[in-house]
């Protein structure tokens, strides 16, 4: 009955863990007044308009074979690639796009957006196969320490499988989301060059960054963000939030592409 319960509130697991996924998330507004709060936060990275205009998706493919040079073609497929649920050729398309047209806004935060939602779902495959690993362990898990003959018997080599099994899917999700939040912030560094003056954009930033365990630039986005909004309700909360990380930064912390928990691929290329 565990796994199946389990499975049913994995979307609320997975909101959770990216909330709190690379060191916690500030629930705090947006903006000069009274913010516009969390919920702009993953309005903009998760559920951002998608384009009801263009071609159908085998359209847009055939386009681009025919135009594979042509960056409106890219754009249409990824857009379509996006409609249709293919995340993974939407954002592909929108790469090649982006390798094209660097500069285009609407894009690179669609672009952004996507990598958004892949990192949750790799955080809420992490979360379902950690409760997997933990639920298999449960029996030895409270057997006595002190009992070595108890935690021999309700231990077996069935159940140390299927938790170190667990644990590995568990490990495997985290690196992906590591990787994920990698690229996410190469996307995200290219819009604050765009769109300096936007402090949902610096918060995000700010959150990509603690993800990909870049904590240096967290700090620099956080900081950036209360520049831009002063007088913010949660700015102390914020200023907290700095001082921390510049403990973990000062204290070896993993830089992008050093690993890290799982390990991270890539990292930003400072553009």
């Amino acid at each position: 009955m565990f796994f199946p319960k389990l499975r049913r509130r994995a979307k609320w697991v997975f909101l959770v863990l990216a909330i709190f996924f690379g060191g916690g998330f500030l629930i705090f507004g947006v903006g000069t007044g009274a913010g516009s709060g969390i919920g702009d936060y993953f309005a903009d990275l998760l559920n951002r308009p998608i384009s009801t205009q263009g071609p159908e998706l085998e359209d847009a493919r055939e386009a681009v074979e025919e135009r594979p040079n042509d960056p409106e073609a890219r754009l249409d497929l990824a857009r379509a690639a996006q409609r249709e649920g293919q995340i993974d050729e939407s954002i592909a398309a929108y790469e090649s796009y982006r390798a094209m047209r660097p500069r285009d806004e609407d894009a690179l935060r669609s672009l952004a957006a996507l990598y958004g939602q892949q990192i949750a779902q790799a955080q809420e495959r992490a979360a379902i196969a950690s409760g997997e690993a933990q639920q298999a362990s449960l029996p030895r898990t409270f057997a006595p320490q002190d009992s070595p003959f108890l935690q021999e018997v309700l231990g077996n080599s069935i159940t140390d499988s299927i938790s170190s099994q667990a644990e590995a899917r568990a490990a495997a999700a985290n690196t992906e989301a590591q990787r994920l939040s990698s690229l996410q912030l190469d996307v995200y560094q290219d819009l604050t060059l765009l769109a300096d003056d936007d402090p949902l954009l610096w918060i995000q930033f700010a959150q990509a960054s603690e993800n990909a365990q870049d904590y240096e630039s967290a700090v620099t986005a956080y900081e950036r963000f209360l520049e831009l909004a002063p007088n913010n309700p949660n700015a102390e909360q914020i200023r907290e939030r700095i001082d921390a990380l510049e403990v973990i930064s000062g204290g070896g912390a993993s830089q992008p592409g050093q690993g890290g928990d799982g390990g991270s691929e890539g990292g930003s290329d400072g553009r």
